[in-house]
């Protein structure tokens, strides 16, 4: 079961992929930063879920939450912890999952702020599908990684999902 506002560690179960998730640069982008399993099973960075509608205790499946690391990061200042897919567009076909996002406000301005946690296989994937505005053209795909030449996977959306697991910290 996963709790709103508690600390969690997002982990691949394919081990070959790397540790926890964390930020990553994008190529020899600076800011916004890319979100990724570490290098080297690397501990990752801790996360909260702030679900749409924040009055349960519980995140429930297929929920629109905002995803937040809860360390500062301090290269990005400028930029939040929250995830977001940057440069959002319905019609553009690769989007790559950044930090820089906007925590609650639903509806159009935040549209590329939301995602879902839907369960898959032996645990859970992330899904971009949000259904905070009603008017919104949206996509709906599950967040998936792209690997980069320099060998650090990030995550983008895909037809492929990644899989993960939740471990409380």
């Amino acid at each position: 079961m996963i709790r709103v506002e508690s600390d969690y560690m997002v982990v691949p179960v394919r081990k070959d992929l790397g540790g926890d998730l964390g930020l990553a640069f994008i190529g020899t982008q600076v800011c916004p930063l890319g979100i990724g399993p570490r290098l080297n099973n690397d501990s990752g960075l801790s996360i909260n879920f702030f679900p749409v509608n924040s009055k349960k205790g519980v995140i429930r499946e297929s929920i629109d939450l905002n995803v937040e690391f809860t360390e500062t990061y301090t290269i990005c200042q400028h930029h939040s912890n929250v995830w977001r897919l940057d440069h959002y567009n319905p019609q553009k076909e690769d989007h790559m999952i950044t930090n820089g996002g906007v925590k609650g406000n639903p509806g159009r301005d935040t549209i590329s702020n939301w995602f879902k946690i839907v369960k898959y296989g032996v645990g859970y994937k992330f899904v971009f599908c949000p259904s905070v505005c009603n008017y919104c053209d949206v996509i709906c795909k599950n967040v998936g990684v792209f690997v980069q030449n320099n060998g650090q996977t990030l995550l983008t959306l895909s037809n492929e999902p990644l899989e993960v697991r939740f471990k409380k910290v």
